[in-house]
């Protein structure tokens, strides 16, 4: 297999007459960029490499680790690679599919100036537009073609219904997420999601999360140094303060000794010392 091979990829646009199931896990930072792992199984016979090296050369996709497994009518990938930004993510799945489990993902800030991460999936004879992302009242059965032969093959032929699911690393703090709430970990920035291929055909499934950015690292740095620089700041007005003191303290003791060292002259004798000059 060649290194620039993406399995991922397969989204099938010939060989549809069988189950897929997916399970991925991303990785999303601050700047867009991400990581993603994901397991793919496709009931197939070969691997639908043409396909899957036309999209290799995508700008924005980096391919970590690939591997491909056949068990059994069904051929297993498990993909790791790395996007860019958003839309290098999203051009993967820009052509039309009825097996859309990439999606489009936004991110997008809303009024109250919390991030909102919005990722849209669809399955059956229906291709998402990048701006039907935001639309979060889509009703794909007034969308999707009835006339579409591969997505009713599809339909037909499927016997299992597996699931998919997903599971994203936020870059910031979780506020909320169109999940339940065991499936969301605030302390871990986590959250997952599980769709039932059986209740998804012909409709789309909107995935949510609302975000609020944290302090960075940056100004957690720039504080430190200020309390650094306080800090010294203070130590610094202690000492000269303590020496100061200490320095009148060594004058004073200084004057004392002095005087201590002088002569002590009597009045009387200096009265008659003059008497006998």
């Amino acid at each position: 297999m060649k290194k620039k091979m993406l399995p991922f990829l397969i989204i099938m646009l010939f060989l549809l007459a069988g189950c897929v199931e997916y399970n991925e896990e991303m990785w999303l930072n601050p700047d867009g960029s991400g990581k993603v792992s994901l397991r793919l199984v496709h009931r197939s016979n070969y691997a639908n490499t043409q396909e899957i090296m036309r999209k290799a050369d995508l700008p924005g996709i980096h391919l970590i680790s690939s591997q491909v497994q056949k068990n059994g009518p069904f051929m297993i990938y498990r993909i790791t690679f790395k996007f860019d930004n958003i839309e290098s993510f999203n051009s993967v799945s820009e052509e039309p599919t009825p097996v859309d489990f990439l999606g489009q993902v936004s991110i997008n800030k809303n009024a109250e100036g919390h991030i909102l991460y919005k990722r849209r999936i669809a399955l059956g004879g229906y291709h998402i537009p990048e701006s039907d992302v935001e639309n979060d009242s889509i009703d794909i059965n007034l969308i999707a073609d009835p006339d579409d032969i591969l997505a009713n093959i599809y339909k037909k032929q499927q016997k299992d219904y597996p699931k998919w699911t997903y599971t994203l690393h936020a870059p910031w703090e979780i506020i909320s997420a169109s999940t339940t709430a065991d499936k969301i970990d605030h302390k871990n920035k986590t959250v997952t999601w599980e769709f039932d291929t059986e209740q998804m055909w012909n409709k789309s499934e909107l995935m949510v999360v609302e975000m609020k950015k944290g302090i960075s690292w940056i100004v957690w740095v720039i504080i430190a140094l200020a309390v650094l620089l306080l800090g010294f700041f203070i130590y610094w007005l202690v000492k000269i303060r303590h020496r100061s003191h200490l320095q009148e303290a060594i004058n004073h003791n200084q004057g004392q000794e002095n005087q201590q060292s002088q002569p002590t002259i009597n009045p009387d004798e200096s009265r008659e010392e003059k008497n006998l000059e």
